[in-house]
This record gives C-alpha cells, sequence and structure tokens, in this order.
C-alpha cells in the first residue's frame, strides 16, 4: 500500500513540474500527480484469464502563455521523465492561437494538505483480489449458464496537486469497479458496480442480475420496431445521464454542443419527475473528491431539479466569460461532472412494468451516438436482455433494437422512477453515476440491422 513516504514524493513531483515549468518561461502552470496501486482481473470463459497489478504514476499538466492554452497527460516512471516533457514543449505552445477562455488559475487562499483516507474494504480488495474472484465465479456457476465475462478492477492511489497559485493539495482515494456479462443460449446479461466502498453483497447481486437476465432472455423472438412505452435499467440511464450531464458544462453549451444551448437557467428542461445532481461529496461514490483540478473546492450541483435547470457547470475560464463563480467542476479546458445522480421515484421493478400497456425492457446498450448535439438527435443499440411487455407483463425476450430519438423528449416523457439506485460505472458510463429504473412514454425506436 502507499507509504507516508510516498504521499512526500507525489507532491514534491507536482511542485516541482509546476517549477520547471515557470522556469521555461510560463505564465501560469498547474500539475496533477496521480500515483495509483491498480489490480484488474478479467473473466473469459467462466473463469480468470488475466490478472495485473500496476504501480502507475500519471501526470497531467495545464501550461499556458500569452493566454495561449495547453494540456499535457503522461505516464512516467521517474522524475526526470516528467521534467523533460515540460522542457520540450515550450516552443510548440506558441504555435497555438490565443484563448478567448484564458483567465489566470485562481486564488485559493487556504492549501488543504491532506484529504481522505483509503477504506478499509478497498484495502482488504487489493491484498486479497482472489477472493473477489472466486465469489463472482461461484456466484455465477450457481446458475445454469453457458458462460460469463467480465472485469474487476481495484484502486487506491494519491493525487497531488499543485498551481503557481500557489496550491498544494494531496488527495487520497480508494475504489473498486465491476462489471459481469453472463451468456445462456441466445441470451445475454450485463451488469455493474461500483464505488469507494466495496461490499460483496453488491458484487454478488451485479453477478446474480446479470445471469438472470441472460437466462431470462436465452429464446428470442424478433419484435417490429415501434413507438413504445420503455422501461430503461440502471444501465442505460447512467449511459445517458453520462451524455446529459456533460451537457451541462457550460464550455460545450457556449460552443453549441449542448442541448442546453439554447436554454437559459430557470428554463423547463425535462419531467418534473426528473433531478439530476452531481455530488462529488457523496462518501460512496466512484469519484468523490473535495478539490477540482484547479484547486476551487467541489460542491453538490443540481443540474435539473424536478425538471427545472438550475445550473451550468463551470470551471474558472468559463465563470468569468458568464460572470459568476466557479461551480468546483473544472476540467482545465471542459468542466465536467464528478458523479451523477437520479433522484429516486416510488415504484419497484414490477410496478414500473405493471404501468406499461404497450412497451419494452431494456437492460443494456451500446454505440450511443449524437446526429445532433443542439436538438439532441440520438440513436443508442440494445444489448443483452430485451423483454416485450404487454398489458402490463413481461411476455417475452425479444431481438435487439435501436433507440432513435431525441434526449429533450425523453427527458420530457420521463412518468416514473424506481425505488432502488444502483451506482454504475463502466465503459458506456466512465462518469459514475447513481440511478434507478426509469419508465419513459413513447419513445423511438427501429430496426438494428447486423
Amino acid at each position: 500500500m502507499i507509504s507516508k513516504l510516498d504521499e512526500s514524493k507525489v507532491l514534491n513531483l507536482a511542485k516541482k513540474v509546476v517549477s520547471e515549468a515557470l522556469k521555461q518561461g510560463y505564465d501560469d502552470t498547474a500539475a496533477i500527480v496521480n500515483y495509483k496501486n491498480k489490480v484488474m482481473v478479467k473473466f473469459a470463459n467462466s473463469q480468470p484469464s488475466i490478472m495485473q497489478n500496476w504501480n502507475i504514476i500519471g501526470i497531467s499538466v495545464y501550461l499556458a502563455k500569452d493566454k495561449r492554452i495547453a494540456t499535457l497527460n503522461f505516464e512516467v516512471s521517474n522524475e526526470d521523465e516528467a521534467l523533460k516533457y515540460i522542457r520540450n514543449y515550450i516552443s510548440e505552445i506558441k504555435l497555438s492561437e490565443p484563448s478567448e477562455y484564458y483567465a489566470p488559475l485562481p486564488q485559493i487562499e487556504t492549501k488543504i494538505k491532506r484529504i481522505g483516507e483509503f477504506h478499509e474494504s478497498i484495502v482488504k480488495a487489493l491484498e486479497n483480489t482472489e477472493d473477489f474472484s472466486e465469489e463472482i465465479l461461484n456466484t455465477a456457476l450457481t446458475y445454469d449458464i453457458d458462460k460469463l465475462a467480465g472485469v474487476f478492477t481495484v484502486a487506491a492511489g494519491l493525487k497531488a496537486l499543485a498551481t503557481s497559485a500557489n496550491v498544494e493539495t494531496l488527495e487520497t482515494y480508494g475504489n473498486y469497479e465491476f462489471y459481469v456479462r453472463v451468456f445462456k443460449g441466445e441470451g445475454s446479461g450485463q451488469w455493474a458496480s461500483a464505488g469507494r466502498i466495496l461490499r460483496r453483497e453488491d458484487i454478488v447481486e451485479a453477478t446474480k442480475i446479470a445471469a438472470e437476465y441472460a437466462i431470462e432472455s436465452s429464446r428470442r423472438e424478433n419484435v417490429a420496431a415501434d413507438v413504445y412505452d420503455v422501461i430503461l435499467s440502471p444501465m442505460i440511464v447512467a449511459n445517458l445521464m453520462n451524455v446529459v450531464g456533460s451537457m451541462a458544462s457550460a464550455f460545450r453549451v457556449d460552443l453549441g454542443l449542448s442541448i442546453f444551448s439554447n436554454n437559459q437557467i430557470g428554463d423547463l428542461v425535462a419531467s418534473e419527475k426528473l433531478t439530476l445532481i452531481d455530488d462529488p461529496h457523496n462518501p460512496e461514490s466512484y469519484s468523490m473528491t473535495l478539490i477540482d483540478a484547479e484547486g476551487v473546492p467541489t460542491r453538490r450541483n443540481t443540474i435539473v431539479e424536478k425538471g427545472v435547470l438550475k445550473t451550468f457547470l463551470h470551471n474558472s475560464k468559463t465563470a468569468r466569460k458568464y460572470g459568476v463563480e466557479s461551480t468546483g467542476n473544472a476540467g482545465w479546458i471542459n468542466p465536467h461532472p464528478w458523479s451523477l445522480e437520479v433522484e429516486a421515484g416510488g415504484l419497484s421493478l414490477d410496478e414500473l412494468v405493471s404501468e406499461v400497456k404497450k412497451g419494452i425492457l431494456v437492460t443494456n446498450n451500446w454505440y450511443t451516438r449524437l446526429q445532433n448535439y443542439v436538438e439532441g438527435l440520438f440513436s443508442t443499440v440494445t444489448r443483452d436482455a430485451l423483454f416485450l411487455i404487454e398489458n402490463g407483463k413481461i411476455v417475452k425476450a425479444v431481438t435487439k433494437l435501436r433507440i432513435a430519438d431525441k434526449l429533450p423528449r425523453i427527458l420530457r416523457n420521463i412518468e416514473y422512477l424506481g425505488e432502488r439506485r444502483y451506482q454504475i460505472r463502466w465503459w458506456e458510463a466512465e462518469i459514475p453515476t447513481i440511478t434507478p429504473y426509469m419508465l419513459i412514454r413513447k419513445v423511438h425506436t427501429s430496426k438494428h440491422l447486423l
């Protein structure tokens, strides 16, 4: 595990990178050094296929010269490599154009030297990853399945930030990420789990959900594309809320890459059933953090409250342009959400199904693509188990469809939300999202062509 010696080394390296950048002639600069212990287990054909263990030193650097801005991201094995990158880049930044978004890095009065601790469950998992691997396999193999695949990752790290505005912070973190896909006959099911506290029951539950969806969809029939009432599982809600939450960035709004580009704060943009929050202070969130990339304290920001747009997400640059305060969401260039949450409703999954006369239950998706960012015109392909609902009951598993609709209409047509929330993070939902199932009326679909 990470020692006190490592703590001083990580912070000192961040300070040296900043010092070297100033020595090379940059006006202002910031450096994040991320020292991480990481263990990853990959599963294939119902057995662990690869186990990898890394000690990673990742460095991100912000550089500004004459209002020209650049960011660098790289991994190094020693201090000399890091400083070499800085020395070699000064000639490159002079070739770029001055940025209209340039603002000096903020002066933060309070220096937070050290923040947070690892949760003991993460420490134990790093030391005994094999125990969790066995639990995943033993759980899945209690079902009559063909095979499973997936990834289980545990990490603990130190993240140091130093800036030329005299910010110095050191934050510890530990988290896990797990997603599993189970196969049976023609069917498959997938589920995910993530967070800062690793509970065995969450890993077991995710495996069971994936296995049960695989078995229930093992025989599939064709279904016509149509306009359906759709129940989206937390896997898909997380994916779509990643898109919506990212579009709350003031930078993206300004560039016309957001469904909110023509909206003002206070506009009604969704059903009153939707409240979407960015909460980096949730102690169980995979991405909990108390300081953003500029050293500004993070905070809980409500993006949409009961359908009403409440805030855009800002760093110091967009805040200066809009004449507001930073919301603690830097991103040196593009502000971004840290950890999204959708407020729960009051219905169980069975009760959501009972509210549907003609519709589908979608358990997973991928290949979400936008054709028009301002209009929110998008499509996404359903993946794994997909079920037809008639008169309040699931009647059969069906073959995949493509959801092809507009995000604003999807948001407006949210009718009910589930009572239970899940924390989802995997490669189709990189921003961890805590969300329930969601029932949306009148969603347009098309037939997916292989």
